[in-house]
């Protein structure tokens, strides 16, 4: 069984000076970011409970060898580096999936940090494989994926997530750290570099279609069902004493007709005033 890793090269920092407005770019030594050791840590723990093999891979330049070879140090078996334009999500799925495919075979279980775009729908879909995002959680129990996701309001929800799946985790799992002897023998190890031939896109892509501007319409507020016996009393209670008022005063319902939208107005108006509810409009 293969579980990967999807790691996400960060590329160049873009650093601003204060004082002076000047924007540059700083190459530094980026690494992971936080969502993606968490989601390398993930795969660590899922290879050992599925007895799997462990496989880190990023989408970058040559600088991104060094991350892959802390990935490898840290426990990783494979690690893989893949030439291609990571700004085009679905490309990159496609490359991704042709590497790994090529080198490695067919993934069981790929995980991406929550900072991958849309990668990992692409791939879910490429792949026909479950997905699930936004993990805090993610075990292997009898060859079974179990997940545990945020919901709103403090909720979560558990998932049971069948094989082959696409996954992507929150930034909650600290990672491992790796050996000493472990970091010295990665230090110098070649990286493999795939550069994959994409096949052409087989998702639509076409122009975004602009529809005319509306009104902004808010959703219904919902209103308890009123628990009176009678229509007149529910009417009251929905109309928040309203109707009580006019009933009190002696009022009854009357079917108008009138002619226009300026007639209509008239007529509401003339009836508020007459029952106290706005002030004399002459």
């Amino acid at each position: 069984m293969l579980v990967v890793a999807a790691l996400t090269w960060p590329g160049p920092r873009v650093a601003v000076d204060q004082l002076t407005g000047t924007v540059r770019t700083e190459e530094g030594r980026p690494g992971a970011s936080a969502a993606g050791l968490a989601a390398l840590e993930h795969v660590f723990r899922l290879a050992e409970s599925l007895g799997g093999r462990a496989l880190a891979v990023t989408i970058g330049p040559p600088q991104a060898d060094e991350m892959l070879r802390e990935a490898l140090a840290a426990g990783a078996l494979h690690v893989l580096r893949v030439e291609a334009d990571p700004a085009d999500d679905e490309a990159a799925a496609r490359a991704l999936l042709s590497a790994v495919a090529e080198h490695h075979g067919p993934p069981d279980v790929v995980v991406f940090g929550d900072d991958s775009g849309a990668v990992p729908g692409y791939l879910a879909a490429l792949t026909d494989a479950a997905q699930a995002l936004g993990l805090l959680e993610l075990t292997a129990d009898g060859g079974v994926l179990g997940g545990l996701r945020r919901l709103d309001k403090g909720r979560r929800e558990r998932l049971e997530i069948p094989l082959p799946a696409v996954c992507s985790v929150e930034p909650v799992l600290r990672p491992r750290r790796a050996g000493l002897p472990a970091m010295l023998a990665a230090r110098n190890t070649k990286i493999p570099v795939v550069r994959p031939d994409v096949p052409q896109h087989r998702f639509p892509s076409g122009p975004v279609k602009a529809t005319a501007p509306r009104a902004y319409r808010p959703r219904a507020r919902i209103v308890p069902i009123p628990a009176a016996d009678r229509a007149i009393d529910r009417i009251v209670a929905l109309t928040n004493g309203l109707g009580a008022n006019a009933l009190a005063t002696g009022g009854s319902a009357t079917v108008v007709t009138p002619p226009d939208a300026a007639a209509a107005a008239d007529l509401v108006i003339e009836y508020l005033t007459e029952h106290g509810y706005l002030g004399d409009t002459t």
